[in-house]
């Protein structure tokens, strides 16, 4: 099969054989695909096999009278294409005229993100029973690198790795000793901070609970807020997305009850990446502009820079890399006014994911060099972690299967605790087989 650039050659030859097995039949196939451009390349693949009415769907009503009053005759198979949000009223129509795809006698390839297919499976059950397969076609996961937001509500920076170390054992001294209990909680963020960097997420997430409790002992609602948007990057990095929205949303509240414009930009953007991660791609851009707005407004260059960052993986992921490498080259020149080692890492990456998708193997494997380098020198290990992952996929394109399995191992042995160990551990065993 052609389907150059396509992450799921299996699983799109087994959704043409379905469609060919159902014709002149009925049948519902379902397709969790987050990201847009990604989805196009499956329909344009599936488009040089079958004759088909691609339908943008709007409304319920809009399903029930394509399906009641069209001709189908000429056409093999019917593509409906979800919106980002389903509507009660969508939903009411998928569980209540499912018949319907059956009765058009012709099968029905059903593409949606992850987050409609959450709102399916609980408020429209009968239309999930009731369906044929179902697949979650992901392309490269581009996650690896477009984390261009910083999601921690405490402004944190250190040099290297052994700079982390002693910042650590300080703050430990410091817990044993201190009596203010203000001052105590700080040291406990802080630590929490710092496991959460070193990548010991559940001992990030214990320090963080303990400082909750003391803040919310005081009444500082500064610092529950700070501890609350910390809460939600530690389950953000689990990939508990439901449990980090959670948080964040707590935090931009008391944010905006304190008037901190900074901590609300913060939590913005880091809902606006959790959207981005779910495939709310409408939802990630209102929450980018707004937060891109307040950092301009208070003439903070490093958030500017992040979400013009986070405004290229939107760019990306809709299938315009240039248009998103515009964006990030912007964000080069800021770097050397606020001086961030991981923003300049992250931004670094995220060029090299573009020129991947380019197929310009090279340029993207200078950028994720450059970004590797700065993340060993901070001791970031999950950030290192991820960018190895990157690194692999290059040498695998290239068709080194050695050098880019001796990546994922590596990858592998920093990612314990994390969503990219389970990620690199699927990326290894792909390559073995």
């Amino acid at each position: 099969m052609e389907a150059s650039g396509l992450e799921d050659l299996e699983e799109i030859d087994t959704i043409i054989a379905e469609l060919e097995i159902s014709q002149g039949k009925g049948n519902v196939i379902l397709c969790v695909v987050n990201s847009p451009a990604y989805r196009e390349k499956i329909i344009q693949v599936l488009q040089r096999r079958f004759s088909t009415n691609v339908i943008s769907v709007e409304t319920g009503e809009q399903i029930i009278r394509t399906l009641k009053e069209q001709d189908f005759k000429s056409v093999d198979v019917l593509i409906w294409i979800m919106p980002e949000e389903p509507t009660e009223d969508l939903l009411n129509t998928l569980n209540n005229f499912r018949e319907l795809f059956y009765d058009a006698k012709i099968p029905n390839l059903v593409f949606y993100n992850q987050a409609f297919s959450e709102e399916v499976i609980r408020k429209a059950p009968d239309f999930w029973r009731y369906r044929g397969n179902y697949y979650e076609l992901k392309e490269a996961e581009r996650g690896m690198a477009f984390e261009a937001l910083e999601t921690l509500a405490t402004p944190f920076s250190y040099q290297d790795k052994e700079d982390l170390l002693r910042r650590k054992r300080i703050n430990e001294y410091l817990l044993e000793r201190v009596r203010d209990k203000e001052e105590k909680a700080d040291i406990l963020l802080e630590l929490g901070v710092i496991f959460y960097y070193s990548g010991d997420l559940d001992k990030a997430l214990e320090y963080y609970e303990k400082a909750l409790e003391l803040n919310d002992e005081l009444g500082m609602k500064e610092g529950i807020a700070a501890v609350f948007g910390n809460i939600g990057a530690v389950y953000f990095t689990k990939g508990e997305l439901d449990k980090a929205l959670q948080y964040f949303e707590k935090a931009l509240k008391l944010n905006e009850e304190l008037g901190n414009k900074k901590g609300m930009a913060n939590q913005l953007g880091n809902m606006g990446v959790l959207y981005f991660t779910k495939g709310e791609l409408d939802k990630a851009s209102g929450s980018y502009k707004k937060a891109l707005k307040i950092f301009e407004e208070s003439g903070i260059k490093e958030g500017i820079a992040t979400l013009l960052g986070n405004i290229g993986a939107l760019y990306f992921t809709k299938g315009e890399p240039d248009k998103a490498l515009e964006y990030l080259r912007r964000i080069l020149g800021l770097h050397d006014e606020f001086g961030s080692k991981e923003s300049l890492a992250k931004n670094f990456e995220n060029i090299g994911v573009v020129y991947s998708a380019k197929g310009e193997l090279n340029k993207a494997l200078e950028y994720y060099e450059k970004a590797l380098k700065i993340f060993e020198e901070m001791g970031s290990r999950i950030e290192t972690a991820k960018t190895k992952v990157n690194i692999g996929d290059i040498f695998a394109q290239k068709g080194d299967k050695e050098r880019a399995l001796e990546y994922y191992r590596e990858a592998k042995d920093l990612a314990a605790g994390s969503y990219v160990f389970e990620f690199v551990s699927k990326r290894i065993k792909e390559l073995k087989e």
